[in-house]
């Protein structure tokens, strides 16, 4: 028998799952993060659409007993294969196959262990060729993006990417890995960001109107589901993390505790300095505290390390704006809009240019 191999996927040995995966086949099916997972008496396979998700979950298994890359650089315990490029590492204890099934015919990939037969093929539960990846593999491959795909946003548990050359969006389900290791912690502290800023983009229009019974619902979850979870993992075992500093940020700067969430980016930025994310929210942090002398360096900072962000330039215009710098704010902002023209924010600093220093 056989797995099906799509988008990427980590292939286990069965054997070594029950010898030295602590708490064996049933906490291994408990790790299983989606509803990839299918095995055969053999092997058993997971899919991820990203490789950043794919290694997240060998450290999973690693962090349980099971190796991934031995001293002779070879898989040992567990593979991993991409739809698309065969395996990231050598391993020569299983076999990787296009087959062709049904009828009509279909062509799928299947991994086999070495020397034994490829007849059956073992497929995730409800799994149908159309529509699914091998029919059309729209996945993130290794190395990809920012080359073939731009990321959008993220939108009911996908992330959401432009396809550069056939102009197309391309869903990638992402999951939340249990567990302490660095790579799982990520996922845990990716899903809070996205959540917190989902509920952010609810809020605005509801504070705009003053709707309190509708946003007080929002910022509760806020504070009594995110910041909890975030704080644990801060003052746990992320908290040599740059990425949980800035999420724990980013949730108390939503709930407006703005000295709070300016500490948390301050270290985010110490553990990682010149992260274009954190630099971004220091800035916003100390703007919204009328700190804008503290808030310029950032600022000049930020526009450094990627000079055509256009929301960078936009709060260098606005933090210049502040200080009453009036000609080097003008040339800020005119180039942030020539950068994206339809940046809203950037529109609308430039669209009331005069205002904010007639007002001053």
């Amino acid at each position: 028998m056989a797995v099906l191999v799509e988008a990427i996927s980590v292939i286990v040995r069965r054997s070594a799952i029950a010898e030295r995966f602590k708490g064996g086949w049933s906490a291994f099916q408990g790790a299983i993060p989606n509803t990839t997972g299918c095995d055969d008496e053999d092997l058993a396979r997971v899919g991820f659409m990203t490789a950043t998700d794919a290694g997240a979950f060998v450290s999973v298994l690693e962090a349980g007993g099971l190796v991934f890359r031995g001293e002779n650089g070879q898989a040992v315990d567990i593979a991993v294969v991409d739809q698309l490029h065969g395996f990231t590492i050598p391993a020569p204890w299983l076999e990787v196959s296009k087959i062709v099934l049904f009828d009509p015919p279909i062509k799928v990939i299947a991994c086999v262990l070495a020397g034994h037969n490829l007849d059956k093929i073992a497929m995730p539960a409800g799994w149908e060729y159309a529509g699914s990846l091998s029919e059309k593999p729209m996945f993130v491959a290794e190395g990809t993006e920012g080359d073939r795909v731009k990321f959008l946003r993220h939108e009911q548990g996908n992330d959401i990417y432009l396809d550069l050359v056939t102009g197309k969006e391309v869903y990638v389900g992402r999951p939340t890995l249990k567990g302490d290791s660095e790579a799982a912690l990520t996922t845990q502290l990716n899903k809070i960001c996205r959540v917190a800023l989902n509920l952010e983009a609810k809020s605005e229009p509801l504070i705009a109107l003053g709707d309190a019974d509708s946003i007080a619902p929002l910022f509760n979850e806020l504070q009594e589901r995110l910041l909890p979870e975030a704080e644990r993992i801060a003052s746990g075992p992320g908290r040599n993390m740059a990425f949980a500093y800035f999420t724990r940020g980013l949730v108390r700067r939503i709930l407006q505790r703005l000295p709070e969430a300016e500490s948390d980016f301050r270290k985010a930025n110490e553990l990682q300095p010149g992260a274009i994310s954190t630099l971004r929210e220091i800035v916003r942090c100390l703007g919204e505290q009328r700190k804008q002398n503290e808030a310029l360096p950032f600022a000049r900072e930020a526009v450094k390390v990627d000079p055509v962000d256009a929301g960078a330039w936009g709060n260098l215009a606005m933090c210049l704006i502040q200080c009453g710098e009036r000609a080097e704010a003008r040339k800020a902002i005119d180039f942030a809009i020539d950068l994206d023209p339809q940046d809203p924010l950037n529109r609308y600093i430039r669209d009331n240019f005069e205002d904010f220093f007639n007002k001053s």
